[in-house]
This record gives structure tokens, C-alpha cells and sequence, in this order.
């Protein structure tokens, strides 16, 4: 009996640390997530692909360099390209097909 007397603080500190430790994660789990207050838009040209008008394909997202998206073309096709950080002289932004090459 003496011996749980004697380990009751350390019990009660456990207890209250772990409490501490629940709450904490709680209250972490309910703050919205960090975002950039303005993300950037950038406009991306998609290199060797073009609309059916003739045009090349511009599109604008404030994904950052190096992201893999999907770019639905229409008629059910699907093309995965990259987004790159290189500049065009149009001032947009290159992105590439990942799965021609």
C-alpha cells in the first residue's frame, strides 16, 4: 500500500501531461491550415499541344513549379503535364507533357 502512496504524484503528473498532450492535438486538429494569404496565378502555355483552333493551350492556376496536373482536352481525352518554373517570352510560364517522352 505504502509503495502506491509513494507513486501517486508521479501518476497524477502522467495523467495530467497526457491530458495535456490529448488537448493539445485536439485543438491543433480543429485551427484551419496555413495558407498563402494571395497565392500567385500563373499562366502556363502547354508546349507541343495545341487547341483545335490552332492555338497553343494556356492555362492559369496558382499551382507552384513542378506540380503533375491533369488538363482535361476535351472528347474525353486527358493529358499530364508539368508545370515548370522556366519563363516564355509571352510571359507565361512552360508546361510540359509527362507522358509523351
Amino acid at each position: 500500500m505504502s509503495l502506491l502512496q509513494e507513486s501517486l504524484p508521479e501518476i497524477v503528473g502522467g495523467l495530467f501531461v497526457t491530458g495535456l498532450a490529448v488537448a493539445g492535438g485536439w485543438l491543433a486538429r480543429l485551427r484551419p491550415a496555413r495558407r498563402q494569404p494571395n497565392p500567385e496565378v500563373r499562366r502556363y502555355t502547354v508546349l507541343n499541344l495545341v487547341a483545335p483552333s490552332g492555338n497553343p493551350i494556356v492555362h492559369s492556376t496558382t499551382y507552384p513549379a513542378g506540380t503533375i496536373i491533369t488538363l482535361e482536352l476535351g472528347s474525353g481525352q486527358a493529358e499530364r503535364i508539368r508545370l515548370t518554373a522556366a519563363k516564355l517570352p509571352d510571359d507565361t510560364y512552360a508546361a510540359e507533357p509527362v507522358d509523351r517522352y
